[in-house]
């Protein structure tokens, strides 16, 4: 998800905000993660056969994903990066090779995803609540396409809207579309059943982020992707992974939510709550590989699961 929004919905914190939060991290945990951060240069790296994920830079520290399904000279495409000049260069690397997208799909309204969807002359894929989302923050987040934030690219809304599933075929393999919501309420991830390869957008990445979404619709999602048993994830951000990861990221939230609770119980004010560190609820393993964008995404999971838990029920 991108860090340059100046608007968030009501109830969900600026992302400017987790970013000066974050730098008042004090666990030795979090300065560990937060000694460098790398923004990564455009890469190309096949991660399965046929299967190409493609990163950009990306103020995270570890990057943006978007993957390229190849099949002879044909393309399935799964979001289009987050700064115009990456994605500008990821759609000329795909004519180079002289591959002809046949299908983009946006795994959720984001603009780190999104960005360069006018770039391809293509059915677009998105969950049904997407386009609103991405109509109302695109003005904020991008501007026009004199905006220098825009590079010269313009709006351009997915045209294929679904509910629940679809079922499409790329090259006489099946590919689902699942909607997943947590993460924002119109994520969605692209499955290949056949070889068990989760494209996960970021409903799965370095850390589980929910301040534009539902922490429990989050821990529902992740389940429903433990259950298709995949061999390989491929993140939104950060390297591809195994289902395996998907327990920490489970426990991640409900551990927070339960500390969110019991602050709650003690009578601690969110302030006090708000520090509470990453290495309490996250091994410290796992801790010191993540970049300093995941103390960001904690500081705002923190809020946003304060503001879940304090609400009347």
């Amino acid at each position: 998800m991108p860090v340059n929004s100046r608007r968030v919905p009501s109830g969900v914190i600026a992302k400017d905000l987790i970013v000066r939060v974050a730098e008042s991290a004090k666990s030795p945990a979090e300065r560990t993660a937060t000694e460098s951060m790398i923004r990564y240069p455009f890469t190309e790296q096949e991660v399965a056969d046929g299967v190409w994920q493609l990163t950009g830079t990306h103020d995270w520290g570890s990057g943006v994903n978007a993957v390229a399904l190849v099949s002879g000279k044909r393309a399935f495409v799964v979001d289009n990066l987050y700064q115009p000049r990456d994605a500008r260069r990821m759609f000329r690397m795909l004519e180079r090779r002289g591959l002809h997208p046949e299908v983009l799909v946006n795994t959720h309204w984001h603009t780190d995803h999104t960005v360069a969807n006018c770039l391809y002359d293509c059915p677009i894929w998105a969950h049904v609540t997407g386009p609103k989302y991405l109509r109302e923050y695109w003005p904020s987040w991008v501007g026009d396409r004199s905006d220098p934030r825009a590079g010269g690219l313009w709006l351009k809304e997915p045209d294929h809207l679904f509910h629940r599933k679809a079922s499409l075929d790329f090259a006489g393999e099946e590919v689902q579309l699942i909607h997943l919501p947590g993460h924002t309420p119109d994520s969605i991830g692209v499955f290949l059943p056949d070889r068990r390869i989760f494209i996960a957008g970021d409903t799965v990445m370095d850390i589980p982020f929910i301040i534009f979404g539902d922490s429990l619709q989050e821990i529902r999602s992740l389940q429903r992707v433990q259950r298709l048993r995949p061999r390989m994830i491929v993140q939104g951000h950060g390297r591809p992974c195994n289902s395996a990861r998907l327990d920490s990221d489970i426990q991640y939230l409900r551990r927070v939510r339960n500390e969110a609770r019991k602050a709650r119980r003690a009578g601690l004010s969110k302030e006090v709550f708000l520090e509470t560190p990453l290495d309490r609820v996250l091994s410290l393993a796992r801790c010191r590989t993540l970049p300093e964008g995941c103390i960001n995404a904690h500081r705002g999971n923190l809020e946003k699961i304060w503001t879940e838990v304090s609400a009347p029920r």
